[in-house]
């Protein structure tokens, strides 16, 4: 038996599916002796007569509609998968779990999650604010498609990519005293209450570090999380030290200053390694670089 080819088979499916070889030709974008040709072939190839035929048109015979049958269940398949991939692609009926650390949180409230929800109405999100260890944990045991922590993540068997390398800057109230400051120091704050990140941020660790290199001390501190550190700073309660990201996002009663030392964090992006990556999330971290640069 020869072999089938595909256009042949395309043939005679349009065929049989329009009753006309010119509505086939058409389709196909072929001659209509061209569809004939293939029909020939088709029914060489099965070794079986499909057509009876006079000088205006082929008439299928009792083999043609059987097989027409199978054949039909073969392009609607083909249909259905076309429908797949594009439910696919456009991520429909795609419920979206991620975890976002609290120093980006308010920036994918206003920027990414609108702008994402734009291109793709038909998803839906989950979004928790959590601590870094915390988003680590639910990507590692497939809880999250994916994470954004800031610092890297402790497990090394999670597929990770850096987004942006934060700064750490001083926020105070337009009328402090270290508002005119063009750049505070880290003993500039001891005379003041600090308002810092909480103890499990990877920011308050960094900042933890260069205050014991410079054998600093702090007398007054109020731990919260960055953006209370920032409203609390409006409020003239002390002098917040939060990265800049956040500091964007602050009243503007506050005045935001370069601090010295440089205090860095980088923010990285978080899958798991058997998790395949996905157009979605590729999305997601292009939105969020965006809206980063965009400041």
């Amino acid at each position: 038996m020869a072999v089938i080819n595909p256009r042949q088979l395309e043939a005679f499916y349009k065929v049989m599916k329009t009753g006309s070889v010119t509505e086939a030709a058409n389709m196909m974008n072929v001659t209509q002796p061209a569809v004939s040709r293939l029909i020939k072939d088709f029914e060489f190839a099965l070794n079986l007569p499909l057509f009876e035929r006079d000088s205006r048109q082929l008439e299928p015979r009792q083999e043609a509609l059987a097989l027409y049958r199978e054949v039909e269940r073969i392009y609607l398949g083909m249909e259905h998968v076309t429908h797949i991939a594009d439910n696919i692609r456009q991520e429909k009926n795609r419920v979206l779990r991620l975890g976002v650390a609290p120093g980006l949180s308010q920036i994918f409230a206003d920027m990414v999650l609108p702008r994402l929800l734009l291109r793709y109405p038909d998803i839906s999100v989950v979004m928790d604010v959590e601590s870094t260890a915390s988003i680590t944990d639910m990507v590692l045991n497939r809880q999250y498609d994916i994470g954004i922590i800031s610092g890297l993540p402790g497990n090394k068997a999670l597929r990770a990519e850096k987004i942006h390398l934060a700064h750490a800057v001083a926020v105070v109230a337009k009328n402090h005293a270290l508002a005119t400051k063009p750049v505070v120091s880290l003993a500039d704050l001891t005379a003041y209450r600090v308002l810092l990140p909480g103890r499990q941020t990877i920011l308050r660790e960094v900042i933890q570090r260069a205050i014991t290199a410079q054998g600093i001390f702090f007398r007054q501190m109020l731990e919260t999380s960055m953006k209370h550190c920032c409203d609390l700073a409006a409020n003239q309660v002390g002098v917040a030290i939060v990265d800049a990201i956040t500091a964007r996002h602050a009243s503007e009663r506050v005045t935001v200053l370069p601090l010295n030392p440089a205090i860095e964090v980088g923010y990285f992006s978080i899958s798991h390694p058997k998790s395949g990556k996905s157009a979605l999330c590729d999305e997601i971290i292009s939105l969020l670089v965006q809206a980063i640069n965009q400041g």
